[in-house]
């Protein structure tokens, strides 16, 4: 279901880190991900239907945001795509976030981009005219594609978002791969290290959240994919996670390529 709604600001103050302003163009997001945490947004929307199953498309994006900027001193970076993927699927339609970093870049205000869509590369002119102050950053937790279909079935396949970075990087735009959410049993952080090393600036890594409702979405997908339920167990432990801070650390130091921030829930 796609709905149209009219935005009163876009532009909002954050607490993440490294990003004091979010940005987010759409609520909900038709990648359907098991994992996603940002499905916490649904009870903010009135919608019932399934989380991946709907979108709210704020029309008015662009203008909100053009308004905003002329009468906000920001201080910061901003990050596009908090709670959605601002370029999912849609995003081809109403080229939100497109008309969106052209203000960003018209204000010289700096931002940073993640997604797991390669339709990134279709503002390639803009984030180029950006210069240092435009970061973008590809989502990756699975590099088997026939798991990742089953776990994220409308994002780009993996090769795809490899070869997005590839050609950020060629291009002189920064990059970072962020591994996360981290899948037990599925994600090998040390693994998606080696194979983005040559494309990425960083590496962000985050421990699977399963503070937002997702459990049963994501048993789901592990019984799909014939995968043993060890992960229920591994998620809970505190030894499992802090060795796969350590393993991402040391991959991150052979490649020599920073580690930013390993995120925990």
């Amino acid at each position: 279901m796609i709905c149209e709604t009219q935005a009163k600001t876009v532009l909002q103050k954050s607490r993440l880190p490294e990003s004091p302003y979010c940005l987010n163009p759409y609520v909900g997001c038709l990648h359907r991900c098991s994992y996603c945490y940002a499905r916490f947004m649904r009870r903010f929307t009135g919608h019932s239907e399934a989380w991946g199953s709907f979108v709210d498309v704020k029309v008015n994006a662009s203008e909100v945001l053009e308004r905003q900027l002329e009468r906000t001193s920001v201080k910061g970076s901003v990050l596009i795509g908090s709670v959605c993927d601002a370029y999912q699927p849609i995003e081809k339609r109403y080229g939100l976030t497109r008309a969106c970093i052209q203000h960003l870049v018209a204000h010289e205000v700096s931002f940073s981009v993640l997604t797991k869509s390669s339709l990134v590369l279709r503002d390639l002119d803009i984030l180029k005219q950006a210069g240092d102050a435009a970061t973008v950053g590809i989502s990756l937790s699975i590099l088997d594609d026939s798991i990742r279909r089953v776990f994220e079935p409308g994002a780009s396949p993996v090769q795809e978002r490899l070869r997005t970075l590839e050609e950020l990087h060629k291009n002189g735009i920064r990059t970072y791969v962020f591994i996360g959410p981290i899948l037990p049993t599925i994600t090998v952080p040390q693994d998606i290290v080696a194979v983005a090393q040559p494309f990425v600036d960083e590496v962000w890594g985050e421990a699977l959240n399963m503070r937002c409702g997702n459990r049963q979405d994501l048993t789901h997908a592990y019984e799909k994919c014939n995968l043993s339920d060890e992960w229920q167990t591994l998620v809970r432990s505190e030894e499992y996670w802090s060795n796969m801070a350590r393993g991402l650390e040391k991959a991150c130091g052979k490649a020599k390529r920073p580690l930013v921030g390993f995120f925990r829930h």
